[in-house]
């Protein structure tokens, strides 16, 4: 399978219906603190913090890799997040390449300048 872009409202939709599903958020510390982070409490789950970067060498992706296997199971559905969905799209690429079925790119982001991403219209929480 691909990965699939899907709306933020939907995402949202999906992670508080399917059990096995979780959304990793992978932007960076600064953004994470300033902007906030998506919060799933009121579908009793929690949000997955992956710093993304600035530097992505080889070191970063076996990181990744481990992060992704620790955590998951490969038949898990994992949605990914980011500021615009530019490094949440490639997360969702690489999960795939590592071997999970079911990832999703939420191409709106958190805080995209548009009228429907994440930090608009879902619950936020700051750290």
């Amino acid at each position: 399978m691909n990965f699939i872009n899907i709306k933020a409202i939907d995402a949202f939709d999906l992670l508080s219906k399917k059990v096995n599903s979780y959304l990793i958020d992978t932007r960076s510390d600064l953004e994470w603190k300033t902007t906030g982070i998506p919060d799933l409490s009121s579908i009793n789950k929690e949000t997955y913090l992956i710093n993304w970067g600035p530097i992505l060498d080889q070191n970063f992706f076996d990181k990744y890799k481990k992060f992704l296997l620790v955590k998951f199971n490969q038949k898990d559905t994992l949605f990914f997040i980011c500021r615009s969905g530019s490094r949440s799209l490639m997360a969702s690429q690489f999960a795939i390449k590592f071997g999970f079925k079911d990832s999703f790119n939420i191409f709106e982001g958190f805080c995209n300048e548009n009228d429907h991403n994440w930090k608009k219209s879902l619950p936020v929480k700051f750290i």
